[in-house]
């Protein structure tokens, strides 16, 4: 892990210090979110996916952040849900990134590929009762985003599965759940300055030498 000096109250650093930023993006990445879990940032476990309805309607919604590795970043999906259908339509999306506490932004867009099945699993090993309840509810009641006629139409739903299932263990896997990376082929960064407004912004596209990086206007 990096340890990045506080500047300016912020905790951050600029790009040429610390990791070569020019060489990886996503190291930058790996490195910021770190931080921002050390101060708590109420976002350092989230991200913003945007994807676009087969009618050309945008739609973002925030999504729990599992992983950034170097094969990219790691989701769970439902594929009952219009995300899911969106993604495997257009094999498009942009996914944002903001850590206020150390002053990061990231956009980045790309491939999608599938989790392999240990990953998915060690990452449901570490969802709690309520979030594995949830997804058994996707697939066994409603699909993510159904209209219902109420409230208690769904509360209903909860308690019935949860007399069925009534510890965390019990609770099986969902086949409808699925891990994805999605791999990073731009990334829009951008490192705060708050003090003078003089954001540092770089985009970098991958090539098959590696990252190529261009400075941006703020």
């Amino acid at each position: 892990m990096v340890s990045l000096s506080p500047v300016s109250n912020t905790g951050l650093l600029p790009f040429e210090e610390g990791i070569d930023m020019l060489d990886d993006p996503i190291a930058d990445m790996i490195a910021a979110r770190a931080r921002a879990q050390q101060l708590d940032d109420p976002y350092a476990d989230v991200c913003f996916l945007a994807t676009v309805t087969s009618e050309g309607q945008p739609e973002v919604r925030a999504i729990a952040l599992r992983d950034i590795e170097a094969q990219g970043i790691g989701l769970l999906i439902n594929t009952n849900s219009p995300k899911w259908r969106q993604l495997e339509a257009a094999g498009q999306y942009t996914l944002q990134v903001f850590w206020a506490t150390v002053q990061r932004q990231y956009r980045i867009q790309g491939q999608v590929a599938l989790m392999e099945a240990e990953r998915l699993q060690y990452y449901w090993s570490r969802k709690g009762y309520h979030s594995r309840l949830l997804e058994v509810y996707y697939e066994a009641v409603e699909p993510q985003s159904q209209a219902l006629r109420s409230r208690e139409a769904l509360l209903d739903g909860m308690r019935a599965l949860r007399a069925q299932y009534p510890d965390r263990d019990s609770i099986p896997l969902p086949a409808s759940l699925v891990g994805v990376y999605l791999y990073p082929m731009t990334i829009d960064a951008w490192h705060g300055s708050p003090d003078d407004r003089l954001h540092d912004r770089r985009l970098f596209t991958r090539t098959e030498q590696g990252w190529r990086s261009s400075v941006l206007v703020p």
